[in-house]
């Protein structure tokens, strides 16, 4: 992880992604490739592209039909938080609003699932905005004023990072790669980043 002195003032100022950040959206996707089609060869660290068309030897139709499943209920709400991402945002929520920014173009699925995921946050507090396009979400950033964004797509960190927004780069198998982000490998690190000691 990088030195966490380039940034200071973080809090108040930061808006997340969802899936791959907050939502292990991988490990349903590989739970259910495995329920639908008993493939059960595919691993995490398979999944070394954002597009999972250009690393699984998967049919592409599978892939599509899982996909679309997981957008959609029932099975939006069956994926699992990272470890300490609750406690994490549950505590930065006292004193910030939660502002998550999705690519999806569902957004009542992905809501739903924020909203059951973080019981002890109140939902006025809560808002989760999907955008349908990862390109989009520049715009909205800035229309909200906000300087900072935890992602896990590579392509929408370097968008942002040309037009004045600072990404965090949640780390991945499939966003490794030489460039200048903050990175972060888990949640106990995002909590140095938004509840430094004694606030």
């Amino acid at each position: 992880m990088n030195n966490n002195n380039s940034l200071k003032d973080v809090a108040g100022r930061l808006a997340f992604d969802i899936d791959g950040v907050f939502a292990n959206t991988m490990e349903l996707f590989i739970r259910l490739i495995r329920e639908y089609y008993q493939i059960d060869s595919i691993r995490y660290e398979d999944i070394t592209q954002y597009f999972l068309y250009d690393c699984l030897p998967l049919d592409r139709e599978k892939i599509d039909v899982v996909i679309n499943k997981i957008l959609d209920y029932p099975h939006a709400l069956e994926m699992d938080p990272f470890d300490h991402s609750v406690p994490v945002l549950t505590r930065y929520a006292e004193n910030h609003p939660l502002v998550f920014i999705t690519a999806r173009n569902k957004e009542a699925p992905i809501r739903d699932w924020v909203l059951q995921t973080l019981p002890e946050v109140d939902p006025k507090n809560i808002r989760v905005i999907a955008t349908g396009e990862h390109h989009l979400k520049l715009d909205l950033l800035k229309d909200l004023g906000f300087s900072y964004y935890l992602d896990d797509h590579l392509d929408t960190c370097i968008q942002l990072a040309q037009n004045g927004i600072k990404p965090i780069v949640f780390s991945q198998p499939w966003n490794t790669g030489n460039n200048d982000f903050h990175r972060v490998d888990d949640w106990v690190e995002v909590e140095k980043i938004l509840l430094p000691e004694g606030v």
